[in-house]
């Protein structure tokens, strides 16, 4: 199906995989650009020389396209010259007004797919010059800055009839999913959580059994999960960090039960605590079902893992 998405971006299918931080790595980016979708790769918490390693490795397993995910409330300039220099042009922005970031873009010719959730951040992306806006509704899993419900975000975005491809997020896991936010004017859809159990995924796996099992219902929007990134709202699933922490109160830092206590352990042994922001990824051990368990209200449509180019076929069956 050709949309302006897939004429802009020059992929096959209207696709796009969340650029998820301790999920999805070369493997999973390659494999969906392969698949014919857009993979996004996250390199904003690492530093440029393993960015640079990070786009390397990536570049090695596809040929296809694929972009890079930064946070357009840091100071990027560095990774995002970087990244051209490895011979990225696209880059999504999330968290923000990416306007500060626009003139490294600009200067390397890159294109900016920016992340927004009401209408006033996309007027102001799109003054910055983005070529894309992902309309992310408050369904989706991860952080999440926008209140607005998905449909009501596209279906206004589209009436503005903006010269930019407008991507949906938020909560889409099935083929019916994506057909209906088409419908309602998006080019493309975006899926974080159904790639969270693609084979190809680095999640740690109980953290991909634990998407599996949920059902409708399982995920809250929280600030429960704040450690190294405060006051930013997320979508989790319930686990028994916020259940007690809900129980508790939800009490502040300092207040919190447990807190303080190891509960993602590395390898190498170093650690992150209960309410910290990182995901559980493969090598981790510890607690993992009590960490932050990133999903969006789709979850209750997951019911496998597969590859992410069976995940692409089945969700673009229906188009």
């Amino acid at each position: 199906m050709q949309t302006k998405f897939t004429e802009t971006f020059g992929v096959r299918f209207p696709i796009v995989q969340g650029g998820m931080g301790g999920v999805a790595g070369p493997d999973l980016v390659a494999a969906v650009a392969n698949a014919g979708g857009l993979g996004i790769l996250p390199i904003w918490l690492v530093s440029p020389e393993n960015a640079r390693e990070l786009i390397k490795r990536t570049q090695a397993l596809t040929n296809k396209p694929f972009a890079v995910n930064l946070r357009s409330d840091l100071e990027q300039v560095r990774l995002i010259e970087t990244a051209a220099e490895a011979g990225i042009t696209l880059f999504n922005l999330f968290w923000g007004d990416p306007s500060s970031s626009m003139p490294a873009i600009e200067a390397c010719g890159g294109r900016l797919i920016a992340t927004v959730g009401d209408l006033g951040a996309a007027k102001q992306a799109i003054e910055a010059g983005a070529s894309a806006l992902i309309a992310q509704g408050v369904e989706a899993g991860g952080h999440v800055l926008g209140e607005a419900l998905r449909d009501q975000l596209v279906t206004e975005l589209a009436a503005e009839n903006f010269d930019v491809t407008i991507i949906a997020a938020g909560g889409l896991a099935t083929a019916d999913h994506v057909a209906h936010v088409i419908s309602l004017g998006a080019d493309a859809a975006l899926l974080g959580t159904r790639f969270v159990v693609a084979r190809e995924s680095i999640a740690h796996p109980v953290y991909k059994n634990a998407i599996i099992a949920a059902e409708a219902g399982s995920t809250v929007r929280t600030s429960c999960f704040d450690g190294m990134w405060p006051n930013a709202p997320h979508r989790v699933l319930k686990n028994s960090t916020y259940e007690v922490w809900d129980a508790a109160g939800c009490q502040s830092e300092g207040l919190r039960p447990g807190e303080g206590n190891s509960i993602l352990i590395y390898p190498d042994g170093s650690s992150f605590p209960r309410y910290s922001a990182m995901t559980p990824r493969v090598g981790m051990q510890g607690e993992i079902e009590a960490s932050a368990l990133y999903a969006g209200m789709g979850v209750g449509e997951i019911v496998e893992q597969q590859t992410a180019a069976e995940i692409i076929a089945e969700l673009t069956s229906k188009l």
